[in-house]
């Protein structure tokens, strides 16, 4: 069984290229795609090493061993030259994608320290590729957009063209375009409605610094496409993993939970808004832990529908997500706890019979093949006492200290 999953790795890689490529500005900076595919062969070659590494001794994750290569090697696996090698290298270590290169000299090739978040290593079960999703069209205010022919009129816009009301379309593009009126005897901040407009005392003054609101343009832009949330200050490798968590579990939970359901874009988007929430609070070395108990906890949420999907549902996402929704995903936090509880009884429960069994099963044997008994007694009892309740201790001693077992314990002791 490989150590490294393929799969999550290289979708980890992924989403950690597409993040530092949209915070990095200059383009000779950028990841490009021959550059992954050299790290997916230097993440397989590594795959190998530790294997061959763990077969002898444990390997210590939490303190991953160097990956010992050179450039001939990995412009072989990689089919291009030991130049280009180079270079895809020098922009890895910057990306931050290699934490470090120590170089033993041009005949003994050098070790590499790949970043340990792009690798997941930590029993991550390969996923498929979440596929893009299309951006949705950005909303602009009225006041901000742009026509690029506006065609007005240079008629006055009287109230008898259209019923008695204002065309409030021409009013708009004169306001965007901040056009004078060209009516006669009208101020330069009134529109063309603000002479002889008695239907609705419209005055046609123009706020220039309402139009040019600085601050809902700058709001737009901070508007990320993963989360929608602001983690501009946190550093690229952590937000490559939240995101590839995040878009994870919100995938696995459009899959179950909201399978039959239409979702607007905005719902699905504020769901991602709100399950950074979950993760976001949790420290690097407990992300993993924390997801598999997130997916524990939709698995209970889909087979509780299951049992009655005509009366039982859930609130749609950009509801059911949040941290302060008692009746949300906040309160399968108890479900978790019962099931868990609930299996560590199971688990005490298979280890007490197994040992009952495996007594039972010696004292059916003939004499010849049977093990000692006082032996096999006191080793069911060690290992039933290592669970820590006396109560489990007493079950067993009731099943198997029978009549004859009574005698036999009598006369060995």
């Amino acid at each position: 069984m490989a150590i490294i999953q393929y799969s999550t790795a290289f979708n980890a890689l992924d989403s950690y290229v597409q993040q530092h490529n949209s915070r990095t500005k200059d383009l000779s900076s950028h990841i490009r795609q021959a550059m992954i595919l050299t790290t997916q062969e230097i993440i397989k070659i590594y795959s190998l090493s530790l294997l061959k590494a763990n077969s002898v001794s444990a390997v210590d994750f939490q303190n991953l061993p160097p990956l010992k290569t050179n450039n001939v090697q990995l412009s072989k696996r990689a089919k291009a030259s030991t130049r280009t090698i180079q270079r895809h290298l020098k922009r890895l270590i910057k990306a931050n994608i290699i934490t470090k290169k120590i170089w033993h000299g041009s005949n003994s090739g050098y070790e590499l320290f790949i970043n340990p978040d792009i690798l997941l290593i930590g029993g991550v079960k390969a996923v498929h590729k979440p596929e893009k999703k299309v951006e949705p069209e950005k909303s602009v205010p009225t006041d901000n957009q742009f026509f690029k022919k506006p065609k007005t009129t240079t008629c006055p816009h009287t109230d008898t063209s259209n019923n008695g009301y204002i065309n409030n379309i021409l009013i708009g593009v004169d306001k965007l375009q901040k056009t004078l009126s060209s009516l006669p005897l009208t101020s330069p901040n009134e529109s063309r409605n603000a002479t002889g407009n008695t239907f609705t005392g419209y005055t046609g003054k123009i706020d220039l610094k309402k139009n040019n609101d600085a601050g809902e343009i700058e709001r737009v832009k901070r508007v990320t496409d993963e989360t929608s949330a602001e983690i501009s200050d946190v550093d690229q490798t952590r937000s490559a993993s939240l995101s590839f968590y995040i878009k994870s579990l919100w995938k696995l939970a459009r899959n179950t939970i909201y399978k039959d359901h239409y979702l607007t874009q905005s719902q699905e988007k504020r769901a991602l808004e709100l399950l950074y929430l979950w993760y976001e609070p949790v420290p690097k070395e407990q992300l993993q832990n924390v997801h598999e108990a997130y997916v524990n906890r939709l698995g209970i949420v889909q087979k509780y529908i299951a049992k009655d999907p005509t009366k039982r549902y859930v609130q749609l996402p950009d509801t059911y997500f949040d941290p302060k929704n008692p009746s949300g995903f906040t309160g399968t936090k108890i479900w978790y706890f019962k099931q868990k509880k609930r299996e560590y009884e199971i688990r005490l429960k298979l280890i007490l019979q197994a040992q009952i069994r495996r007594f039972i099963n010696n004292e059916k044997k003939e004499t010849a093949k049977q093990k000692p008994r006082l032996e096999l007694f006191r080793s069911c009892e060690t290992r039933i006492g290592k669970l820590g309740k006396p109560e489990l201790l007493n079950e067993f001693h009731a099943s198997v200290l029978n009549h004859s077992t009574h005698k036999f314990l009598q006369f060995n002791t």
